[in-house]
């Protein structure tokens, strides 16, 4: 597989992730019928990020671009990586709600749970990966 085709693919993942939010909400409306509907889908969302860093992480140690031999520094960057991921998406409800005029019922309290979700799965992505 060429290296443009590949480095794509490594985004199929959170793509779908994505869109399986978007159709969840708009078809069935879950997020409002379901409270804790929000939950499963930002761990889920930290689960693809966090793959999609290892594969990043996989491809430049084949490409001799990095070389990352402590699984604590490995888990380190997968979560920093979902990590940053994630406050890009905080920010972009945040701008959905308050440019868009949305009825949605986020608060302070929300973001930062759906951070740490995001984190956990992201976490659970490096901690069960192979280095």
């Amino acid at each position: 597989m060429k290296k443009p085709l590949r480095i794509l693919s490594f985004f199929i993942f959170p793509a779908f992730v994505f869109f399986l939010s978007l159709f969840l909400s708009s078809a069935f409306n879950l997020y409002n019928v379901l409270w804790w509907f929000d939950i499963p889908m930002h761990f889920l969302g930290g689960v693809s990020v966090g793959y999609m860093s290892v594969l990043f992480l996989r491809f430049w140690k084949e490409e001799n671009l990095i070389q990352i031999r402590s699984k604590f520094l490995f888990v380190l960057i997968v979560v920093c990586a979902v990590s940053f991921i994630a406050v890009l998406w905080e920010f972009w409800e945040y701008f959905m709600v308050n440019y868009f005029n949305l009825d949605w019922n986020l608060g302070y309290e929300d973001s930062l749970f759906d951070l740490l979700m995001g984190m956990l799965g992201g976490l659970s992505v490096g901690v069960f990966s192979k280095v």
